[in-house]
């Protein structure tokens, strides 16, 4: 084999998959810009083994990094090198003749095959924020690989793509937001039986009524701002609404207490769905600023709940019978209940509730 003249040298650890070498190096992040030079994804699609980049993920994936600066996370970038490369061992022994250097030719090029958007996003925080420049990211190179190669290791890197559910990346999260609902759930005994602490829907046979994807929404519509100054203060006022809800739900306390299946009580009851969760939490961000507000809200005991009830929920957390999961529903959804408690409206909720009724009678 030829030595390289001119070429980009990596410290790299040599493995072997399907009886063919890859590299596994740490790059500075200062030397991204410097390795991918060629955007692949400006390419026509039978030319290239990429997705096309999208710029609108680049600053949600920049603001990651900046915002979690002293603890965020990257898994390795994927890239094949088409061209020269020389891989030289530091030794003959079983360890060494893995260790040693890999030099890429200066001819050769290097496509992202997976990670164009953390390297975009990396190369922009980079302008922000220079003290990044030394910090590296794992970057694992296939060796003399070819369109055809490049196109079949894309397509088998994302054969069994299985993306995190919501509620267990909110379990997981270090957000204060997150933290709040976590703690709150913990600290229940009846909210971790019924809360599912994984799952971001909940099929016929599982055993939970709700979410933490739906129950951390609706606990965020508590308060004005959770941030880290004020979470843990805000803690023992959540957990005290939620459970004082909780006292008021029959449905909920027969799942609890296995009365009656979880299913069988998403399946007649609105009162079990995110929608009616979030409105829950609307409801209780006005009644918390009240001194009664347990009292109160024991309004919620009378309530209907059952889909039947169409004449309090269609339209609201109902259409069509079914159930109706946005922002808007909820905020009608939480007017009726405000309602049945005795609760003030807005002006933009009489509006809200107007447009309702109108829209009703048309029908």
């Amino acid at each position: 084999m030829n030595s390289i003249i001119s070429g980009t040298s990596f410290a790299a650890i040599r493995g072997v998959q399907a009886g063919a070498e890859y590299y596994i190096v740490m790059c500075p992040l200062k030397r991204l810009r410097k390795v991918f030079t060629f955007d692949e994804s400006a390419l026509p699609i039978e030319e290239r083994a990429q997705r096309s980049l999208n710029p609108d993920r680049i600053p949600h994936i920049t603001n990651y990094i900046l915002s979690q600066r002293e603890s965020y996370v990257f898994s390795a970038i994927t890239a094949c090198i088409e061209g020269t490369s020389q891989f030289r061992a530091i030794g003959n022994g079983s360890h060494e003749s893995d260790i040693g250097t890999l030099t890429i030719d200066s001819n050769a090029e290097v496509y992202i095959t997976d990670g164009q958007h953390r390297n975009a996003a990396i190369i922009e925080a980079l302008k922000q924020d220079p003290t990044l420049s030394e910090e590296t990211i794992s970057v694992v190179f296939f060796a003399d690989k070819s369109l055809a190669a490049r196109q079949k290791i894309f397509k088998d890197l994302n054969l069994y793509p299985v993306k995190t559910d919501r509620s267990l990346g909110i379990t997981y999260d270090n957000k204060p937001t997150s933290l709040l609902s976590k703690a709150v759930i913990l600290a229940s005994t009846e909210l971790v039986k019924l809360i599912d602490l994984e799952k971001n829907s909940l099929g016929p046979r599982s055993k939970k009524l709700l979410t933490h994807s739906a129950f951390n929404k609706a606990t965020r519509e508590l308060f004005d701002s959770v941030d880290e100054k004020n979470y843990t203060e805000l803690i023992p006022k959540a957990s005290k609404y939620w459970a004082k809800v909780y006292e008021n739900m029959s449905e909920w306390q027969f799942v609890f207490n296995d009365k009656i299946s979880a299913g069988e009580t998403r399946k007649h009851s609105v009162n079990v769905h995110s929608v009616t969760i979030q409105a829950l939490g609307i409801v209780g961000k006005q009644l918390l600023k009240q001194v009664d507000w347990e009292i109160t809200l024991q309004g919620l005991s009378t309530i209907n709940w059952d889909r039947s009830n169409k004449k309090d929920w269609e339209g609201r957390c109902l259409a069509n019978s079914g159930m109706s999961n946005n922002s808007s529903r909820a905020h009608l959804t939480a007017i009726r209940i405000k309602s049945y408690l005795g609760l003030a409206l807005t002006k933009k909720e009489l509006d809200d509730e107007a447009k309702l009724a109108g829209a009703r009678n048309e029908h």
